[in-house]
């Protein structure tokens, strides 16, 4: 238990210290040594309990002080949003704010705070799988933004940024606010949401989730708000409101089972209850509940926007909030509630709202030329894509899942970090202005490369998996899924593709390499490419040793006798092939980067007759020299936000008020 406690603690005592290191060197320093003592220990946990899952009940004589310790840190979260709503003005932000707050002392004070239960914290498989995407991954973001930082405030201060000449007060504030170095409060942010986030995985008992949730949704204000621009604080309030609502329906839910006449405060146990209902009718309404707070922090339509309007924050924000926290928070708690998911009403409400998701999101990515944008709609496709793999409810598609998430949060992460680089560097996010990127930055096009490979393309690990959950909803009986999964698909590969021919023409040769990465900056990205690799590697060793214990240990502990057969989706046999393949094109590939070629001489034949080789000029049929380009079509008319992104909304909302209406009717019902 030590271990754990010092995962969720540590990250908290970093982020005090950095709130009052302002020297740039030690803070940077203490970064980077926190970044590895988290790493080391989140290895010390893979050790000690992977092969010995267990859950550890907090001595009495702590559970009074970390009970009210608890519900002060939540109350916290809410009170701060609740000034910053009323200084701003935000009614539905005060609303949901006030209402939260009122949850979170009710449930704790009437029900939760007394309560006896076998397990206040755990650790299994699943569990020891998001500590490391949180310590390595989320690690591995915190150590980038310590350069991306440096460059962002530098832009801050020399590149315009200055205070304006007229007297206007509000201007004045504003300018100085802008110009003001804050990073000791940005980086003390991102290890607070480090801690909270290795709080909900290890949390068993609800009312500590509960308040590891209020807990990311504040960092996320915070952090999306961090330019304090009009636009990010805009957006900011938009993310908290969504996640409120979210953090609303999750509050419900817990005092629901809280009042059962059996009451339940431990997330296995409601699990295990919710599972072995025939029907999914016990406890449908809480089940259901908890899934639409999920959503909200994945973002799921019709809440995507909160997502978007986040890419006004620096760009380490953005690739923690993508990869390894706030989202993936809600999908890590939707596969633990897989097994009570299936063929009924919650069920049914995860795997379609995902689907939907998943389509109506891929579809609006190829309308985008903004890189984040293109990121982000993405990142809500690929969850909507695990949300269904949740709902179908069965072992194999909780498999495909899990590896979703692995992959998903590794490739994201590199992705982000990589045009956070280009843009500091280029100038500008836009597909379009990126051109000639692999001649300018060819180290930072390679890795961009990786990262969008690793998306869509065969033996990477988000294809494997893809196919393992076309496998399971087959199997599964949902045949209307298949179309959604194959579609959407196939739209994925249209986003990627087009994006990667992009990232690796080559233009005109004789373009100035605009800006090189740093040192620091390169490291990083380079660690992160490698983990990918890694990863990709060890998907026979991650699924034999990994996801497939905890499938069975699921299954015993929840007695449901199918997950007890569990195995891998596509069998070890293939898993090692595709491992192979991949080993052999990655030796290929460093074969041809570290290969040293003769200077090609001749002219290239561009659609025409070359002019000038370095240029990449040619002749056209009316004999004028015209440079050699190309531009991506982007189908507005048909997939752009204006086209189909408000209907595609309104529609999956009203699908999920219908399902929650149904919820509520049959909750009314059984009563």
């Amino acid at each position: 238990m030590l271990i754990i406690a010092s995962l969720i603690i540590f990250p908290v005592v970093v982020a005090l210290l950095l709130m009052v290191i302002r020297n740039e060197a030690a803070r940077s320093a203490l970064v980077i040594g926190a970044v590895v003592i988290l790493g080391a220990l989140s290895v010390v946990l893979t050790v000690q309990y992977l092969l010995t899952p267990q859950s550890f009940v907090v001595p009495e004589y702590l559970l009074e002080p970390i009970h009210y310790c608890a519900l002060a840190i939540g109350l916290a979260c809410t009170l701060y949003v609740l000034v910053r709503a009323i200084r701003a003005k935000k009614i539905l932000v005060i609303l949901l704010a006030v209402g939260v707050g009122v949850l979170i002392v009710v449930y704790e004070m009437a029900f939760a705070h007394y309560a006896v239960v076998k397990a206040d914290l755990y650790v299994d498989q699943l569990s020891i799988i998001m500590a490391l995407i949180i310590a390595f991954i989320g690690g591995g973001i915190c150590l980038y933004a310590i350069y991306y930082m440096r460059d962002h405030q530098k832009h801050l201060d020399h590149e315009g940024h200055e205070l304006p000449e007229e007297n206007d007060p509000a201007l004045l504030k504003a300018a100085r606010m802008l110009l003001q170095d804050r990073r000791h409060i940005f980086f003390a942010i991102l290890f607070v949401f480090l801690g909270a986030m290795f709080a909900i995985v290890f949390s068993n008992r609800l009312s500590w989730l509960l308040v590891g949730w209020e807990v990311i949704t504040l960092c996320s204000f915070v952090l999306i708000g961090y330019t304090r621009t009009k636009e990010a604080t805009n957006n900011a309030f938009r993310a908290v409101a969504i996640n409120m609502s979210g953090s609303l329906a999750l509050a419900a839910a817990l005092i629901m089972v809280a009042m059962g006449t059996a009451p339940i405060f431990e997330l296995d146990l409601f699990i295990a209850t919710a599972a072995n209902s025939a029907t999914g009718g016990v406890l449908a309404l809480p089940v259901m509940l908890i899934a639409f707070a999920c959503m909200t922090k994945a973002a799921q339509m019709p809440f995507q926007s909160w997502l978007l309007g986040a890419m006004v924050a620096p760009t380490p924000v953005s690739a923690l909030l993508h990869s390894a926290t706030m989202v993936k928070a809600g999908v890590f708690i939707l596969i633990k509630l897989s097994p009570a998911l299936g063929w009924n009403l919650p069920g049914l409400f995860v795997l379609i709202i995902g689907g939907l998701s998943f389509l109506g999101c891929t579809a609006l990515s190829i309308s985008q030329s903004n890189s984040k944008r293109v990121l982000a709609y993405s990142t809500v496709a690929n969850l909507g894509l695990i949300a269904m793999c949740a709902g179908i409810g069965t072992p194999e598609a909780a498999w495909a899942g899990i590896f979703l998430l692995i992959f998903h949060a590794a490739a994201k992460a590199l992705l982000f970090c990589c045009i956070g680089t280009a843009e500091h560097h280029l100038g500008s996010r836009d597909i379009e202005k990126l051109d000639n990127i692999f001649v300018r930055m060819p180290w930072i096009a390679t890795f961009l490369a990786v990262g969008m490979m690793a998306m869509f393309i065969a033996p990477f690990g988000m294809l494997v998996s893809k196919w393992a959950a076309l496998v399971s909803i087959a199997e599964s009986g949902h045949m209307e899924m298949l179309f959604i999964l194959a579609f959407g698909s196939a739209l994925t590969f249209v986003v990627w593709a087009k994006w990667l021919g992009k990232a690796l023409a080559v233009g005109n040769t004789s373009d100035p390499e605009t800006g090189k990465a740093g040192k620091g900056e390169f490291f990083t990205l380079a660690v992160l490419a490698a983990l990918l690799v890694i990863i990709t590697l060890a998907i026979p060793l991650v699924s034999s040793v990994f996801v497939v214990p905890w499938l069975k240990e699921t299954g015993v502990v929840l007695g449901l006798l199918p997950w007890i057969q569990a195995s891998d989706v596509l069998g070890s046999d293939n898993l090692i092939i595709m491992s192979i393949i991949f080993l052999a094109l990655l030796g290929l590939l460093l074969a041809q980067l570290l290969k040293k070629r003769p200077e090609q001489n001749d002219t290239i034949y561009l659609a025409g007759v070359g002019s000038d080789k370095d240029e990449r000029g040619y002749s056209n049929s009316f004999g004028e020299v015209v440079d050699a380009g190309h531009r991506n079509w982007y189908m507005d008319k048909i997939f752009g936000e204006n086209a189909m992104g408000r209907q595609a909304t309104i529609m999956i909302g009203a699908v999920m008020v219908i399902f929650l209406v149904l919820g509520v009717v049959l909750e009314l019902i059984s009563l």
